[in-house]
């Protein structure tokens, strides 16, 4: 009885691997050969459009985002109730007032 059992499982499985062995011989089927590396992000040399500068942790639940949008300056509060514009003003004031009060 196992015998049986078992050639019964031996082809089911011989009968699926070469309807797609001719599955893919006829091109009705591609396989990807697998991979399990993880991809590499591409480094572009364009400037990045959007990122997060600073931030500032209130609470557990609450925070203040510097994000740089392009040329712009975007502070954002977060909390449990959604994000709230805070301050939005040029890049460059931005960094005229953090050098203006380096000194």
């Amino acid at each position: 009885m196992e015998i049986l059992q078992l050639s019964a499982v031996l082809g089911v499985f011989g009968l699926l691997g070469f309807t797609l062995w001719w599955l893919k011989r006829r091109g009705a089927v591609q396989i990807a050969p697998l991979s399990f590396r993880m991809p590499m992000r591409r480094k572009d040399d364009r400037p990045k459009l959007l990122e997060r500068v600073d931030a500032l942790q209130l609470s557990p639940t609450h925070s203040l985002n510097l994000i740089r949008m392009a040329d712009r300056a975007i502070l954002v509060g977060i909390s449990p109730n959604g994000f709230y514009l805070v301050e939005s003003s040029s890049w460059k004031t931005l960094e005229a007032q953090a050098e203006a009060n380096k000194l």
